[in-house]
């Protein structure tokens, strides 16, 4: 079988979405499915490269809004039309434009469709942004999940968002982590303080900013791993005892985890966040606004701390019992890396996905 997934990102570029699609391609290829990758273009990078047993073709791209709304040229559709036979279509979030070249592509060869959701809601913190993308995801959205002949959702969120727009039921196939890889190292701890610790892409709706605030009048190291368009807006903003390290591989970032007393996940909005399911498969005990999927991971009280977004009083005093009442601390991390070896395995979600692959396409 040959399989034509799009991903709006992809490696080396790190994020939620790119991960996914990584991790489940190179596992179908495992299983004997061929899996090309389409992708917007990223500078440094080839328009063509084999990453894990995948060619990933590059598209020619327009990045807006510094990078983070990749749209494809019209160029990019020509490059596509000369691509050869492919028995069946994937691709990833609603959101981005290479999802509609998606749902063209395969409407355009006859290929079945497959879909797969990653958000939970409609996006925007100011009110105008919020229903430009409540009507581009009505619209387009819309178009992109109608177009398929499947539809997933990474949550359980995240299928209740597909209800949403469509009216559609779709099937379940959960984010994930390498739990044999996000496993405690032995990792020195380089600061004098206890280390709290954020990873994941820097805009503003993952809430950086409200962490700051959260963590400027306590006791302790803030460590904020990653890259993105709000990066010099954070540095010009960080308290003294904030530093953002940026990108980090993921071995670097298993060892900052490993080091780690408290993960926070400030964000405004999410599918099933990667970044709370690497800390938990690390052991880390883990506070993390109650957007999205995180409720299917984190249960409050019990496999960590639950908050509301942009509540900075509650974030602030959920760190400080975190590095003052340790023991409660690291039991909860416990109860979360159990839970989260048990039930998000990438290779369950791979073989789930293998199932619907081989029923759509037999």
């Amino acid at each position: 079988m040959n399989v034509l997934m799009f991903s709006a990102f992809f490696a080396p570029h790190r994020g939620g979405v790119e991960k996914y699609a990584q991790e489940v391609g190179k596992r179908l290829v495992k299983r004997g499915i061929q899996v090309d990758i389409v992708t917007a273009s990223l500078e440094g990078t080839s328009s063509s490269e084999m990453i894990d047993g995948m060619t990933v073709y590059r598209v020619p791209t327009w990045h807006l809004l510094g990078g983070a709304f990749p749209v494809p040229k019209p160029s990019a559709w020509n490059q596509l039309k000369s691509f050869q036979k492919y028995d069946v279509v994937v691709s990833h979030t609603r959101f981005f434009p290479l999802s509609l070249l998606a749902a063209f592509f395969a409407r355009k060869r006859r290929i079945p469709y497959v879909h797969i959701e990653h958000g939970t809601a409609h996006t925007g913190k100011k009110p105008f942004v919020f229903a430009v993308n409540w009507f581009y995801d009505h619209t387009v959205g819309w178009f992109v999940m109608r177009s398929a002949k499947v539809l997933a959702g990474i949550s359980q969120a995240s299928q209740r968002f597909i209800k949403h727009l469509c009216k559609r039921n779709s099937e379940l196939l959960s984010n994930c982590v390498d739990t044999k890889f996000f496993e405690k190292v032995k990792a020195k701890n380089p600061y004098e303080t206890p280390v709290v610790t954020f990873v994941g892409r820097i805009i503003e709706a993952k809430g950086v900013q409200d962490l700051f605030e959260a963590v400027k009048d306590l006791n302790v190291q803030l460590v904020v791993v990653g890259a993105g368009n709000y990066e010099a807006q954070l540095k010009s903003i960080a308290p003294p005892n904030a530093v953002l390290v940026g990108e980090k591989s993921a071995k670097e970032i298993r060892d900052i985890l490993s080091y780690s007393d408290v993960f926070v996940n400030p964000s405004y909005a999410e599918g099933l966040p990667t970044s709370v399911l690497e800390a938990g498969s690390v052991g880390v005990p883990v506070i993390a606004t109650d957007v999205g999927g995180t409720r299917e991971i984190i249960i409050d009280g019990k496999t960590g701390v639950l908050i509301r977004p942009k509540d900075i009083f509650g974030m602030r005093a959920a760190i400080h019992e975190f590095v003052e009442r340790k023991a409660r601390a690291n039991a909860m991390g416990k109860a979360l890396q159990k839970k989260v070896h048990e039930e998000f395995s990438w290779d369950g979600t791979a073989n789930k996905l293998k199932e619907l692959l081989d029923s759509i396409h037999a």
